[in-house]
């Protein structure tokens, strides 16, 4: 493996992200390895698989500036080796990367797990026009999966959501950027990066949530319109929720944020079940680990 993109992190946050997604997919296998379903775990930003993220660039401003560089990219690493540890384990792994280097050492994490090299696909693609045409073209009457959803920033669009929705089989943990998010929602109106929050919202129903119009007079008598910036991460969290069940069959009551060192959110973790028959079991789990049952 190449040692520049290995990052040596061990902190709460890691931990407890991964901590909750390998006690998820122990219990998702257990729970369906005796139905006649091919088990798939889908890994859209999986880095090299040992806690490693570089930061990239966006086209947008510095989404992070408040946060130390060390701190993000803790959030964002190690999910692709835990699968591949899990048991009961997965019939199938599907590793998608963007980075040529990354991809290289995820081809060496296949050699460290040789019993599962056959089951194991690794995708040098964009995560979102890749899962929209992954989970169209899938035969899902006989198949189910696990999307870990763990990007950088605000890469993850709406379409790639009601994609995962429509197989009505794929059950999803997603990781939302609240200060990314938060920066593009800027306080001069003027400002905003709308058709990036349309595309991370899949609405323009943002601007009424997070947007207030007073209207005031000049010095002249004549009215005018003042829009202010009028939400908090707690809303910004609320209605990426409210947005997940409108899709999804079941989406988890609790959450899970992570904050930096001061103490201004960077995620919140998410958990939504595409499958109307086993979203209630999904949900109740998935509560279970997001307030803390790991």
């Amino acid at each position: 493996m190449s040692t520049r993109n290995l990052q040596r992190f061990g902190g709460d946050w890691t931990e407890e992200k991964l901590a909750i997604l390998g006690e998820y997919l122990r219990a998702y296998n257990t729970a369906l390895k005796n139905q006649p379903f091919t088990r798939i775990y889908v890994d859209a930003f999986a880095g090299t698989g040992y806690r490693m993220q570089k930061q990239r660039d966006f086209g947008v401003p510095n989404l992070f500036a408040e946060a130390h560089d060390a701190e993000t990219q803790e959030l964002l690493k190690g999910s692709a080796k835990l699968a591949l540890e899990v048991e009961p384990p997965f019939d199938r792994f599907v590793f998608v990367e963007t980075d040529g280097d990354k991809v290289r050492d995820l081809e060496v994490l296949k050699t460290e797990h040789p019993d599962k090299a056959r089951q194991v696909e690794i995708i040098r693609a964009d995560a979102n026009p890749f899962l929209q045409e992954y989970c169209d073209k899938q035969d899902w009457r006989g198949r189910r999966a696990v999307v870990f959803l763990d990007p950088f920033a605000t890469e993850v669009t709406w379409d790639t959501m009601e994609a995962i929705a429509r197989t009505k089989a794929i059950d999803v943990w997603i990781l939302f950027p609240l200060m990314a998010v938060n920066r593009l929602l800027a306080n001069d109106p003027k400002k905003l990066f709308r058709d990036r929050l349309d595309a991370i919202f899949g609405t323009k129903d943002w601007f009424q949530q997070f947007y207030r119009t007073t209207r005031l007079e000049d010095i002249f008598g004549q009215p005018v319109e003042k829009i202010r910036k009028a939400c908090d991460f707690r809303s910004l969290g609320g209605f990426y929720q409210k947005r997940l069940r409108s899709i999804f069959a079941g989406v988890a009551d609790k959450s899970h944020v992570w904050d930096n060192s001061r103490r201004s959110p960077l995620f919140q973790l998410f958990f939504a079940a595409g499958n109307p028959k086993g979203a209630p079991i999904a949900v109740r789990i998935a509560n279970h680990l997001l307030k803390g049952g790991f």
